[in-house]
């Protein structure tokens, strides 16, 4: 009796252990087939997203005439020119990294005696921020997107395409009323009677390529240009441009290397790729 008791008990056991080993490569064999289709999912959707790529850059007065690649199997859709811009002022220092911030008077002497000045740009925020205005009424910097489109093809771009795009960027103002928002687009020469009129000395500009997919998805952000318009001396947009200054912006590539102490926002650290700039 207690030999048929032993040998039941071993044939649960079996059972039990042939069970779960069956159970656990059903299970597995369940996530690799789910992990394939995941991959071949994501290669279906990857064919699907169009990726734009800028191969040059040219600005003539105040048009900008853009070399884009789309190197995908899939169509772009409104494709556009984002420019944004920030009021910002310049700072001077006695040496290239890590100088001691010196005044006005102290960089005409350093001049007098031939020495170099250093200078970077800072936005202009809180307090220090000037206030805009347009007709009689506060305004704010806002985000301008311009069409671009190949020759005769509206804003489709087809894929595995290359072109010259051009369009003319608009800069952007809003204001807030009782019955709603209101925007105005300034093109570069009515932009800088604009800056003039506020007595802006300079702004800080940041361009970059935006477009949609097939399935209206916001894609994109290349980055295209950035730049200061010092609005006493560029008459147009060309001149602008030529301008390198350095912004006190955080610039982020692959080459380059964060310090411990750099931070940026999470909604920054997500929505922010190689040759972006915001702010540091």
């Amino acid at each position: 009796m207690g030999s048929r008791a032993l040998d039941w008990s071993a044939l649960v056991a079996v059972g039990t252990l042939a069970l779960a080993i069956a159970t656990f490569m059903a299970v597995y064999q369940g996530r690799k087939q789910l992990q394939t289709l995941s991959r071949q999912v994501n290669l279906q959707i990857g064919q699907q997203i169009p990726h734009l790529f800028m191969k040059q850059v040219i600005f003539e007065e105040d048009i900008v005439k853009l070399d884009i690649e789309n190197a995908t199997n899939a169509p772009a859709y409104w494709v556009g020119l984002e420019t944004e811009f920030f009021l910002v002022r310049e700072r001077y220092y006695d040496a290239q990294h890590n100088g001691r911030e010196i005044s006005w008077g102290e960089v005409v002497k350093l001049r007098e005696d031939g020495k170099t000045v250093y200078g970077k740009y800072y936005p202009l925020v809180g307090h220090e921020c000037p206030k805009l205005v347009h007709e009689g009424k506060e305004v704010k910097p806002g985000t301008g997107i311009s069409f671009c489109a190949p020759e005769g093809v509206s804003v489709y771009f087809p894929p595995k395409a290359t072109a010259q795009v051009k369009t003319t960027p608009r800069f952007v103002v809003y204001l807030t009323e009782k019955e709603g928002w209101s925007w105005m687009g300034f093109e570069y020469g009515t932009f800088r009677d604009f800056l003039l009129k506020n007595s802006i000395d300079t702004v800080a500009v940041s361009m970059s390529l935006i477009w949609k997919d097939a399935g209206e998805t916001v894609l994109g952000q290349t980055y295209v240009a950035s730049f200061v318009i010092r609005t006493a001396l560029d008459k147009s947009l060309a001149e602008s441009s030529r301008h390198a200054q350095r912004f006190d912006f955080l610039a982020l590539s692959h080459q380059q290397l964060l310090s411990d102490r750099m931070w940026i926002t999470g909604e920054d650290y997500r929505n922010t790729y190689s040759g972006w700039h915001v702010f540091g």
